[in-house]
This record gives structure tokens, sequence and C-alpha cells, in this order.
């Protein structure tokens, strides 16, 4: 598809979901839940006399003209993510709820692609959905390969939910499996060969059970270190953890408890500290965690490092390469 083409499906979504908010005051991100899901249905779903006449004509238009049923996955994919940005800026979304980049994603599923073993039907589990955009940009790297996954979201946050089904009706027509849930304090745990997520960074609200390795013994407690801890129930045993962390998580005194968990209940297989030109602020600057339950496999030297500017084609080559071959030593060794 051409980027005039993409253009053209953006503005239109654009503003037919500015038009629906303006209408029934109400806000970005609801208003795309509901042009999504007339898109899907159809037809335009009407009540207390809204949308207007004009609203509607402008959504029938969309519905009409929005050949997404005949559009590749990629192509679907960057339309509906390039609207969720803009819906996000205009409702100011917090941090914690804006949708993974997709330059990120792909580093991740490219190392989750080569060492995760996945085979056609077994599942992934993104226990920080959102809005899905890490979990469709996996699975799109997936199909690439010729593994065709299950998959399962999992979050608290109502809305962020609503948004991930309205797309997935229509990137995956509605087959992955979305559940409303605190990770952090359910009991009911599905298993997977990956578990993977974006990790929310601050603090968790309430006191976490004392079966925590990652609780504070004083004050509030991090909710991604004990996300982190959480993760390793959704992975079966020769599964793998992949997740996207503070770059200095491993550092400094807040770090101590979660050194501890490593230690104890996992094990470290990499950390790759995501490159700088990402990040505005260095602050804010993330890295990929690699986890696997204690005493699985062959214990290989920990992969750690720093992908270099994606602008650097040699230095970036390089730094892949150098991955590849940790990647050959760990599925050797697991295999004497």
């Amino acid at each position: 598809m051409t980027q005039e083409k993409i253009a053209t499906y953006f503005e239109a979504l654009t503003t037919s979901t500015q038009a629906l908010a303006q209408d029934a005051d109400i806000s970005m991100i609801d208003a795309l839940i509901e042009v999504l899901e007339d898109i899907h249905a159809g037809n335009i779903q009407h009540e207390l006399d809204m949308p207007t006449a004009e609203t509607t004509g402008k959504i029938q238009n969309l519905i009409t003209d929005f050949d997404w049923q005949h559009m590749t996955q990629a192509d679907l994919r960057k339309v509906l993510q390039l609207v969720i940005l803009k819906a996000n800026r205009d409702d100011k979304t917090p941090t914690n709820y804006q949708l993974t980049p997709d330059g990120i994603g792909y580093l991740l599923a490219d190392f989750l692609s080569q060492t995760a073993n996945l085979s056609d039907g077994d599942t992934i589990i993104d226990i920080t959905v959102g809005t899905g955009n890490l979990l469709n940009t996996i699975n799109d790297v997936l199909i690439m390969n010729n593994v065709k996954i299950k998959r399962i979201g999992i979050d608290n946050d109502d809305t962020q939910l609503a948004l991930a089904s309205a797309v997935d009706e229509l990137l995956n027509q509605g087959t992955t499996e979305f559940y409303q849930e605190d990770v952090i304090s359910t009991k009911d745990v599905p298993k997977s060969k990956a578990v993977i997520a974006d990790l929310p960074v601050g603090y968790y609200p309430i006191q976490p059970g004392d079966d925590y390795d990652t609780r504070a013994t004083e004050g509030r407690s991090f909710v991604h270190h004990l996300l982190i801890e959480k993760s390793l129930e959704f992975v079966t045993e020769d599964g793998w953890v992949y997740l996207i962390v503070p770059a200095n998580i491993l550092n400094g005194d807040n770090a101590k408890n979660l050194l501890k968990l490593v230690a104890n209940k996992a094990q470290l297989k990499a950390f790759l500290q995501l490159p700088n030109e990402f990040f505005k602020d260095q602050r804010a600057a993330k890295a990929i965690l690699v986890l696997q339950k204690k005493d699985v496999g062959t214990k290989t030297e920990v992969l750690m490092g720093q992908y270099p500017t994606l602008k650097d084609i040699a230095a970036l080559k390089k730094f892949l390469q150098e991955i590849a071959a940790w990647v050959k030593l760990d599925k050797e060794q697991d295999s004497i």
C-alpha cells in the first residue's frame, strides 16, 4: 500500500473519530473504539440520537471506503497504530498507557523469534497488553517466519482492553483472548512458552502478598518489580520471558530485591539496552530483560549489551551477528 493511501485512511479515521468525540462529548479513545466497532460491524451504533446526521455520514463513508478486509496485516496495523497515537496525543494519555513503538517491538520480536523455539499452536501471553501493539508486532514477525501462535492479553484497564479487542477484530478476526485482571493479585494463571510485557513503571497501589520476594519491606512496592516476579508464574518450565524495563533496573539500592529474585527463582539470560535514539530523555531509557526459570537447560554467559543507533548499519549488523552467535551457543549447550 502506498504512503498516500495510508495517509488517506488515517485522515478519514481521525476525522470520523474527532467528530464522534465532539458529538458525544467523550474521549478520542472511546470514540475510536466505537468507530472501529462500527467498521467491523458494517453499520453505525446510535444511542440517544448520537452521532448526528453529519457525523453518521462521515462514519458511513469511512465504512464504505476503508477496505480493511483486503489490506495486508502490516498495512492495516500501521494505519490503526497511527490513529491510536493521534488519539493518545489528543487525550494526553499518561506514559504508562502509551502503545509500544514498533522500533522496540521489532527488536524484541527478533530476539524472541530466535530463542523461544515456538511452533504452530504455541501461546504467547502479554501480561500488560494495553492496546495490543507489542503483541501484534510480535505476531507479525512470527507470521513472516511461518509460525502461527495463539495469543492471550491481560490488562486491568477496561478502556485499553476495549480498544485492543476492537483492533483485534480487524487485525486477527477476534482470535486473541483478552482478560481484565490485576495480574499481580490474580491466582488464575494460564501458561505459555513465551511471556512478554512492556512494563508500567511506578508504585503498586496496595501492599502485595508476603509471597513476593520483590515487595518492599517499608513503604510501597514497585509495580514493575512485582510484575517481573509474577511473569515467571505464566511461563512453562522450558519457556522464556521477555520484558521491556527501565534501563537502570539492575542498578542502585532499589535493585536489591530484584537481584535476589533472579538469584533464587530465575535465570537471567539477556539484558539488552535499547538504542539511545528511541528516548528523548535518557532517564526514560529502556532495555529488554530476558529470563527463564531457575535451573532450566545449561547455563550460558548472560548476553549483555546495547543496540547501536539504527542509523549505523554496519554497527547494527555486527551487534545482531553477536546476538546470533550467542543464540547458537546457547542452543548448542542446551542440546549437550
